[in-house]
């Protein structure tokens, strides 16, 4: 084992995720509704993330929790799966270090302080500031705003924009989708979401990476509204003003650092198996 697994192998041995309790989605009903345990042998039928994306060669997604996550047709089945065990992983740590703060900064602040200790290497991280006035903004809720802010970003390809779009067009329009995700993201007049699109890169594309990489290209917003907005996706904003901030984060994932460490991070999150992903149909 190389001296730079070791460490990477004992944080997430170490790391303690936030409990989620199983509610009416994903994971948690599937075995329910099998009349499943919480054995090996279930978790294996149903523990595969990756799944909830969809099979390789079709654009995908998935809310992960706070997280809107979108794929691309490149990604492989494995592909799939360790994305989508990382913002898992990395989701549940923020959660548990920021606390009441679920909805700020610090919670993406931890969350990708884990992800950069889970085998991905940041390229970019980016804040910024914006003021939202409903009544002059021209976005009649927060997803359009964000779509509109996704549409206009050079982080993102034309392909990545088509499919971070689809997915969030897509989510506010499915009252049980939309419901899952606003158990993470509403927090009265503070919410939070990302957005993520998923790729597969050429080694070109990153001097840093050896064996080939993912990518990892999102953006975070968090709103500290005037007052409470009930859902961040389709709630009216016409009689709201937000202070926004946004950070725009591009990762690479070094695949080796990732198989080394999919068998750790898969069991940690097993023990730790609740209610924390969704497919959306895309």
């Amino acid at each position: 084992m190389s001296d730079e697994i070791t460490p990477l192998l004992a944080y997430v041995e170490s790391t303690a995720l936030a409990p989620i309790g199983p509610g009416l989605h994903t994971r948690a009903a599937c075995l329910t509704a099998a009349g499943l345990q919480e054995n090996s042998m279930a978790l294996s039928e149903v523990g595969d993330r990756g799944k909830y994306f969809g099979e390789p060669g079709s654009d995908g997604a998935a809310a992960i929790g706070g997280t809107l996550v979108s794929i691309l047709a490149n990604l492989t089945g494995q592909n799939r799966t360790d994305v989508a065990n990382s913002l898992e992983f990395a989701s549940r740590v923020a959660a548990k270090e920021a606390g009441p703060d679920d909805h700020t900064s610090k919670y993406w602040e931890e969350f990708k302080k884990s992800l950069f200790q889970i085998g991905w290497l940041k390229q970019k991280d980016e804040w910024s500031k914006d003021f939202v006035d409903g009544q002059t903004s021209g976005a009649e809720n927060f997803s359009d705003y964000v779509i509109t802010n996704v549409r206009n970003d050079p982080l993102y390809s034309e392909a990545e924009k088509s499919v971070v779009i689809r997915a969030m067009e897509s989510l506010r329009s499915q009252a049980a989708k939309r419901a899952f995700f606003r158990r993470f993201t509403a927090g009265g007049s503070k919410g939070s979401f990302g957005v993520n699109a998923a790729t597969h890169v050429l080694l070109t594309e990153f001097s840093r990476v050896n064996n080939g990489a993912l990518a990892l290209r999102f953006s975070v917003f968090t709103f500290n509204c005037n007052a409470a907005v009930d859902d961040y996706l389709i709630f009216n904003i016409k009689h709201i003003k937000a202070d926004v901030q946004k950070d725009n984060v591009d990762v690479a994932g070094n695949q080796r650092t990732i198989d080394s460490l999919r068998s750790k991070i898969e069991a940690k999150l097993d023990k730790a198996a609740g209610d924390y992903i969704d497919g959306v149909d895309i």
